[in-house]
């Protein structure tokens, strides 16, 4: 890894060296950022870590460009990946069934094991099941640098379409903080803005009226059955864009975490209702395809959708409704499982639940700051999540970031009150 920074390092100063100020069709540009974070856990859990991103981008005249952006992830001292839920919560009910049947499933092999075999296999447990490793530092194994190429991609210009081939962004639906016609990016709904990551695909868009397009996309996985694909009509009629998507989702990720192969169509739209109130809504029906089943077979059909409005005022304030209904959620706390777990955590769905309301206010005033408010409700078990941000725009290349996630509910029978509240200060330049 150190040899590849080194060799990365060398070759971007060697690019900038190089660069001459008057190569107009040379863009390079990005931003580092730093943030702190601090859980509201007994345990009293503090996180920091560094993102560096360098963006970089050649438009070769008008027949196409080319564009990379480099990730460079440098974590002082991550959070555990179950430090953020509470203790008793539907979480750890969750993870303990969850070891509890692989422990039933290792039964068998018990009695196979010698004595001196099995006292050693206790030992083991007896260790693990202590806590004696939540006393070691996180300094013992980090801090941890992580390099990723989010995107590499070259873009071909035609008369009428547009060809693209690498890793690239590539964002379906019209919905803030819920997309159910994405299938390309796991979205987390307490931080709508967030980046998205890039995907390795093949995307071939065609242009045809004023305002249409289709495009067909393929992004490939270790075997021609692991592999997501799919197609989307995008039109106007009106003040109101729309489009139609059918996609085939069967990628490596969902075979590991053993989630069937997915037939999905969807559609969405945006626009506005009158006088400057904006109105859009996506849904989307899929069909899970498990072992033994008909391609013609629908009994595990599901639909999700989502709709809202959205309206700035004259001086300033931004206010957004939007609600959510995942088909695939449960409506009773007491079947949160495993099976939802993997399916929230594998992108098939943005809640354990059925039914969610969100709701954003944003509000700049003293010409540099901006204060945000995002409320995300689950209307099934009447837990809330709270996320207040200020902003601080100490220079038009510098923002400063003061954030927290609040969660409301009880702690062991509802989603997002089994989870620990944080605060994050964040710092973030851009060049």
């Amino acid at each position: 890894m150190k040899n590849l920074r080194t060799i990365l390092f060398v070759v971007s100063a060697a690019v900038l060296i190089n660069c001459k100020a008057e190569d107009q069709y040379l863009k390079l540009g990005g931003y580092l950022e730093s943030r702190l974070s601090y859980f509201a856990f007994e345990d009293e859990i503090t996180t920091a870590n560094a993102l560096f991103r360098m963006e970089g981008n050649y438009d070769v005249s008008d027949k196409g460009k080319i564009e990379a952006h480099l990730l460079y992830f440098y974590d002082m001292q991550p959070a555990d990946p179950f430090s953020g839920f509470r203790e008793g919560s539907v979480y750890d009910r969750i993870i303990d069934k969850y070891y509890q049947e692989t422990l039933d499933g290792i039964s068998p092999v018990l009695d196979d094991l010698t004595p001196d075999e099995l006292d050693l296999l206790n030992r083991i447990l007896d260790i693990y099941s202590s806590g004696y490793f939540d006393h070691i530092s996180y300094s013992s194994f980090f801090p941890k640098e992580t390099l990723v190429m989010d995107r590499a991609f070259i873009k071909f210009f035609f008369r009428s379409s547009d060809l693209v081939f690498g890793k690239q962004q590539i964002a379906w639906g019209t919905g803030y903080v819920f997309n159910p016609t994405d299938i390309w990016n796991i979205k987390d709904p307490t931080d709508p803005n967030s980046p998205k990551i890039g995907v390795l695909a093949a995307n071939l868009d065609f242009f045809f009226g004023e305002n249409s397009s289709f495009n067909i996309i393929a992004a490939p996985g270790s075997n021609f059955d692991n592999m997501k694909y799919g197609f989307r009509l995008k039109s106007t009629a009106g003040r109101y864009e729309y489009s139609f998507s059918a996609v085939r989702d069967n990628s490596d990720d969902a075979a590991l975490l053993g989630l069937p192969e997915r037939i999905q169509i969807g559609s969405d739209f945006s626009g506005e209702i009158f006088s400057g109130i904006g109105f859009f809504g996506e849904a989307a029906l899929s069909n899970p395809r498990y072992h033994g089943m008909e391609f013609s077979e629908t009994d595990s059909a599901y639909a999700q959708f989502c709709t809202g409005f959205d309206y700035t005022f004259k001086n300033g304030l931004y206010v957004l409704g939007e609600y959510y209904y995942n088909g695939l959620g449960e409506k009773d706390h007491k079947d949160y499982d495993l099976t939802a777990f993997t399916r929230l955590t594998g992108g098939v769905m943005s809640g354990l639940a059925e039914n969610y309301f969100s709701a954003v206010a944003s509000y700049p005033f003293l010409n540099d700051y901006t204060c945000t408010l995002i409320g995300l409700v689950n209307t099934d078990d009447m837990s809330c999540a709270v996320v207040p941000e200020l902003e601080y725009a100490f220079h038009q290349n510098i923002l400063v970031k003061l954030n927290s996630n609040i969660y409301l509910g009880s702690s062991s029978r509802t989603e997002f009150g089994g989870l620990v509240n944080k605060i994050s200060f964040c710092v973030t330049g851009y060049f």
